[in-house]
C-alpha cells in the first residue's frame, strides 16, 4: 500500500516551534522545505474537516517532500487510526518514536532535539497513540507495556491532560479521541476509577465511534462487580499488601520511594494474576525489588528477588514492568539512586 510504502521511507529528525507559556507544541517550524510545509498545512485542514483518509494522504506527501519532524508521524498515524487503519497507524507511530529517540540528522535540526522537554514530549505522544492503537487491535499486553513507557517519558500524562484542554498547545484528533488514550494511560499505571473516568468521557463525546465498543469492553471489565463467596479469595493472583524500602542511597529518600510505590501499586497485577499459585490463601509471600533510579526518576535497571523456586517467569515480568512502568521521585540534586525495596504479597480481606 502507497501510504505504508512511504511511512517506512519517513525521516527521523525533528524540528518544532517554540510553544506559547513554555509548554511543548506538535508543530513545524522553518527551516522545512516549502512544499513540505504546504502538505502539511493542507493535511491539517484535512484533518481538522473530518477527512482523515484525505488528510493521511497530505501528511504523506510531506514526508516524501522531506518533513522530518515526529509531528508529522504523530499527526498521520492520528488520522490513520481515526481511518480504521491501525497497522498503518502502529508504523506511523513507531517511525514517529524513532525520530524523536535519534540523533539529529543535521545541525539545522539539533534545535529541537537538543531540547529534553521538546523531545519527551515527542516520544511520549507517539507512545500513547501507539498504545492506544496497539489495545485496539486487541494486543492488550503490548498496549500496557508501551503506555508503560510513554508514562516513564511522562509520568502524570502531561501531554494527554493539556490535550483535553482548550487551546492550541496539544490536539488530538477526532475531538474526544485524547480521553481513549488518557484511559489506556491510567489503566497500564493502576488508575482503575480515573481509567473508566476517561472512558465514559470518550463514549459521552465519541458515542458511534468505530472504537466505541473497545471503550465498552474495557468499562466492562473495570465496573465489573466483584462476587465472591465469604473466604474466598480473589481470582487471579496476589495483591502487593505493604511495601518497605530498606536501602536507599543517593538522592530519593526511602519514604518518597514507598509513596511511590503504594500509589502505583496496580502495576504489578498483570505480573501477579500470571502467578495465581505465587500465594495461597491466607498466606503471604516476600520477595524484594532492588532498583538503580536516574536523576529524573525513571529506573534504568530491576532485579526481582523472589524467594520461590520455579518463579523465573515472574521475575523477569516484574523487572519488565518496573523497568518501564514505575514512576519514581527524581533526585534535585541530578544523582543517581540505588534502592531496595521489599514488597508483601497477599490477598487483602474480603
Amino acid at each position: 500500500m502507497l501510504v505504508g510504502a512511504l511511512i517506512a521511507c519517513a525521516g527521523r529528525a525533528s524540528l518544532a516551534q517554540p510553544a506559547p507559556l513554555g509548554f511543548w507544541q506538535p508543530a513545524l517550524a522553518a527551516p522545512v522545505p516549502d512544499d513540505a510545509a504546504r502538505w502539511v498545512r493542507l493535511a491539517d485542514a484535512r484533518a481538522r474537516d473530518g477527512w482523515f483518509a484525505a488528510a493521511a494522504a497530505g501528511y504523506v506527501a510531506a514526508l516524501a517532500a522531506g518533513a522530518r519532524a515526529p509531528a508529522v508521524s504523530i499527526r498521520l498515524g492520528d488520522v490513520l487510526m481515526a481511518d480504521g487503519q491501525l497497522l498503518s497507524a502502529e508504523s506511523a507511530y513507531r517511525d514517529a518514536i524513532a525520530a524523536a529517540s535519534s540523533a539529529p540528522a543535521t545541525e539545522r535540526d539539533a534545535a529541537h532535539l537538543d531540547d529534553p522537554r521538546g523531545r519527551t514530549h515527542d516520544l511520549a505522544l507517539a507512545c500513547f497513540g501507539l498504545a492506544a492503537a496497539l489495545d485496539r487491535a486487541g494486543q492488550g499486553a503490548s498496549a500496557r507495556l508501551m503506555a508503560r513507557e510513554a508514562l516513564a517519558a511522562d509520568p502524570t500524562s502531561a501531554v494527554l491532560e493539556v490535550a483535553t484542554l482548550p487551546g492550541p498547545d496539544v490536539r488530538i484528533l477526532p475531538e474526544g479521541e485524547v480521553f481513549y488514550r488518557l484511559g489506556v494511560a491510567r489503566l497500564a499505571g493502576g488508575r482503575r476509577t480515573d481509567a473508566a473516568a476517561a472512558f465514559h468521557e470518550y463514549l459521552d463525546r465519541l458515542p458511534r465511534s468505530r472504537w466505541a465498543e473497545a471503550a465498552q469492553a474495557h468499562l466492562a471489565e473495570l465496573e465489573a462487580p466483584a462476587v465472591r463467596r465469604p473466604g474466598q479469595r480473589p481470582a487471579g493472583g496476589a495483591r502487593l499488601l505493604a511495601v518497605a524500602t530498606v536501602l536507599a542511597t543517593g538522592g530519593a529518600p526511602a519514604p518518597l520511594i514507598d509513596a511511590a510505590w503504594r500509589d502505583q501499586a496496580g502495576i504489578l497485577d498483570d505480573c501477579l494474576d500470571a502467578a495465581a499459585g505465587l500465594v495461597r490463601p491466607g498466606g503471604t509471600v516476600r520477595l524484594a525489588i532492588e532498583m538503580e533510579i536516574d536523576r529524573r526518576g525513571k529506573v534504568v535497571s530491576a532485579v526481582a528477588k523472589v524467594p520461590v523456586p520455579g518463579t523465573g517467569a515472574l521475575a523477569r515480568c516484574l523487572e519488565d514492568t518496573v523497568r518501564g512502568g514505575l514512576r519514581l521521585p527524581g533526585s534535585p540534586g541530578g544523582r543517581t539512586t540505588r534502592a531496595r525495596t521489599e514488597l508483601l504479597l497477599g490477598f487483602p480481606n474480603p
